[in-house]
């Protein structure tokens, strides 16, 4: 049967949210494992999730750089030796460092696993962090410091961070003098009482095989390291608010505009919610924010506003560059779109462009094991119940006008945000 290509699909809403199941269960060490099996190629995908993040680590780098160097050298495998067997399986490992986690991830097809798993293993247990090695890293990562803080974008995030959040690690705190901070015995000091199975968790996604529980156990369920519990850096900095900082950059084409406001971690009873509010402000293409200034206005090439939050607490910000003649009018217009969404019900087909659009969202982000498991981190991250997914799915799709205008009077009053504006 040919398809006619004048007639478009027809439009079916998103009425149901199903997750891929998810089984639990724990290694002899202590580490929780969360298995999502499904798909219906033979590959595998195994997350190690360590309590090692930037809070944990407590000085600028030294989470991020442990992390990094893991692969550059075990005690039985130089870097090079590593890439290669890596190679020679096809597997891929990754790292990454956040606040209050660091991961180490393996790709790999399930029947390598044998092959893969002892060189996940090694890499976790045994790095030997090489001085030329963690030397390299930090030159790179000091050049990518130096350039990104030419940019006029970075300097109004950066600033906008360190005033929202002082010296907590949240405020991202990093200058030049931590680039020579960092010694091969900080590194291996935190590699040592961070690296371990307290309080790490292993996400399973894909195709495991048959003997995977037994293989898993084997190279990663034993006790190793020398774990020591640190108190994490709390959280009681108030900012100064409201405020309009100005930072000159005389060389500087446009002028960056970072307008914010702390807000609330994740297990708040409204984090859903102002989700959603900040879709109809920022969040996508067809939001108010992009309407104005950018289509009406031609102000600006984009502009958004998003929601970062973690563990502690969470930020609402809104970001974009425009011309430094237009910087003024621009920030009128942002804090007139915050009003309307305080004094004016949302029309209710705008609403349901925005539900379904989310709710769309929902469901590409739920596709297929791998999806589902680098969604399923959220959960770790912010210590929070598999509930919380059905949660969002709930609220987007009964979420009121009504809701939306108690949340923008709650949220989007204009004392509460900081402006930061770096330019000409």
């Amino acid at each position: 049967m040919m398809i006619d290509r004048q007639i478009p699909p027809r439009f079916k809403s998103v009425e149901d949210f199903d997750m891929l199941p998810v089984e639990q269960y724990t290694l002899d060490n202590g580490i929780g494992v969360h298995i999502i099996e499904a798909g219906s190629q033979d590959v595998i995908k195994i997350d190690v999730i360590f309590p090692a993040g930037a809070v944990q680590a407590g000085k600028p780098l030294l989470a991020s750089v442990t992390n990094k160097a893991l692969c550059e050298g075990t005690s039985a495998f130089t870097s090079a030796q590593l890439s290669e067997k890596i190679d020679y399986f096809g597997a891929y490992i990754s790292q990454y460092a956040h606040y209050h986690h660091a991961e180490v991830s393996l790709i790999t097809l399930t029947g390598f696993l044998s092959g893969t798993l002892p060189l996940l293993e090694d890499i976790i247990k045994n790095p030997i962090f090489p001085t030329k090695e963690l030397e390299t890293i930090l030159s790179k990562r000091k050049q990518e410091f130096l350039i990104d803080g030419e940019k006029v974008k970075t300097i109004a995030a950066r600033s906008l961070s360190r005033r929202l959040f002082g010296d907590h690690p949240y405020g991202n705190m990093l200058d030049m003098s931590h680039f020579d901070g960092i010694s091969q015995g900080d590194v291996m000091a935190f590699h040592k009482r961070a690296y371990t199975p307290q309080g790490t968790h292993i996400i399973v996604s894909g195709q495991p095989g048959a003997d995977f529980k037994n293989l898993l156990n084997r190279h990663l369920g034993g006790a190793w390291g020398q774990p020591i519990v640190s108190d994490e850096a709390a959280l009681d900095f108030k900012p100064t608010l409201p405020q309009t900082i100005f930072i000159p950059k005389d060389n500087a084409v446009q002028s960056a505009l970072r307008i914010g406001r702390p807000l609330f971690p994740k297990t708040h009873p409204d984090y859903h919610g102002i989700q959603v509010l900040n879709t109809v402000l920022g969040g996508y293409f067809g939001s108010r924010l992009m309407t104005n200034i950018r289509e009406e206005k031609g102000l600006t090439y984009g502009i958004s506003s998003f929601i970062s939050a973690h563990q502690l607490a969470g930020t609402l910000v809104i970001a974009t560059e425009v011309e430094a003649q237009n910087r003024e009018l621009a920030v009128t217009e942002i804090f007139r779109e915050m009003e309307k969404l305080r004094t004016e019900l949302i029309s209710e087909e705008e609403l349901s462009l925005v539900k379904n659009y989310m709710l769309g969202d929902v469901i590409r982000n739920f596709d297929g094991p791998f999806a589902t498991s680098d969604n399923y981190k959220e959960l770790i991250d912010g210590m929070l119940d598999v509930s919380y997914f059905q949660q969002r799915f709930d609220t987007i799709k009964t979420i009121s006008a009504a809701d939306l205008l108690r949340l923008a009077n709650a949220y989007l009053q204009p004392n509460d945000f900081l402006t930061i504006i770096v330019g000409k």
